[in-house]
């Protein structure tokens, strides 16, 4: 249950210009170490369409720690197909492992590619 109380006092403790946790990264190259695994994470809902399961991972990003959110794809070439291959490659963890994510927008949404 919540407590409303802490959370308007957190809520109230908001300022503007701070920063989300979760990564929302614009084109370019970023060198990135994962701190964690892949997690479930909550599913993508959509008012009138079954929910999207995905998942989360940290990663440290110039050195601040981020969460990024996808979706689980269905095809090897998605962020999350990408990223279990590497898994793979890298002894079946992603904890410590560092590679690098190139993002390209097309003007509509951001393509991830995970280079090894």
């Amino acid at each position: 249950m919540v407590n409303y109380e802490e959370e308007v006092k957190r809520l109230d403790e908001f300022k503007p210009d701070e920063q989300s946790n979760f990564w929302k990264p614009s084109s370019g190259q970023y060198k990135v170490k994962s701190l964690t695994e892949l997690e479930e994470a909550e599913p993508y809902r959509e008012e009138g369409k079954p929910d999207k399961p995905q998942v989360k991972i940290d990663l440290l990003v110039n050195d601040q720690k981020v969460t990024w959110t996808m979706g689980i794809g269905k095809s090897p070439a998605s962020s999350y197909g990408q990223l279990c291959k590497l898994a793979i490659l890298r002894n079946k963890t992603l904890v410590n492992q560092e590679f690098t994510i190139v993002v390209t927008n097309d003007g509509k949404k951001n393509t991830y590619t995970i280079v090894q």
